[in-house]
């Protein structure tokens, strides 16, 4: 009997000592795992964001055309700025992954700094600019007009041969440098390690 009482009491310490190192190793887990947390909170650890939404209340003439929040085009200097001449060919183009792609063809005329620009009696938007609308590649005929025309065109392929407003970023004048890169909103990561540590914590106590 004696024997077994010993057994018994061997097994709990050996079962309290493998508790004991495994709460200590768990410990040591989540002091590491909170000393990564501020060390990237005192680096401002960033990576880019997924979220974008267009500037103001203010949209383009064309649903794709969104820019980073926190980016405010109306601040910046764009090749279509520099135009001189009247009817000067330009592409007209939507921002596709990392790179853009041409929907349509028309022209664009010197853009007068000292007055007010306006198109169908209405003031236009800063970042944009008027132009006249040639031809529309074919697959982009039904692009939505997030600002009509000024005949009521709500799809891009009612605009041909008429002017509608584009955001100047996406008017490529063939000739001129091309305009400057978007710039991706930032965000901290340190939401995302605290959550861990957190997780960490919870399954040490629930365990």
């Amino acid at each position: 009997m004696e024997e077994l009482v010993l057994e018994s009491r061997e097994a709990q310490r050996q079962s309290e000592a493998c508790a004991k190192s495994l709460e200590e190793r768990m410990q040591e887990e989540i002091k590491r795992q909170v000393q990564l947390a501020l060390s990237a909170l005192k680096k401002g650890e960033l990576e880019p964001a997924a979220n974008i939404s267009p500037p103001g209340q203010l949209k383009s003439s064309c649903a794709s055309t969104e820019l980073p929040a926190g980016q405010d085009d109306a601040t910046q200097h764009f090749p279509v700025d520099d135009v001189t001449e009247p009817l000067t060919p330009c592409e007209l183009h939507i921002p596709r992954g990392n790179a853009t792609v041409m929907v349509a063809t028309g022209v664009v005329s010197r853009i007068d700094c000292t007055k007010t620009p306006r198109i169908h009696n209405s003031v236009i938007p800063a970042g944009y600019a008027a132009v006249s609308v040639d031809r529309v590649q074919k697959e982009y005929i039904d692009l939505a007009l997030e600002i009509e025309g000024g005949d009521g065109e709500k799809m891009l392929g009612q605009a041909e041969k008429a002017f509608i407003v584009w955001r100047k970023r996406y008017i490529i004048v063939p000739g001129l440098p091309p305009p400057p890169p978007k710039v991706p909103q930032q965000r901290c990561r340190s939401n995302e390690v605290i959550e861990i540590v957190f997780s960490l914590i919870f399954y040490w106590l629930v365990k």
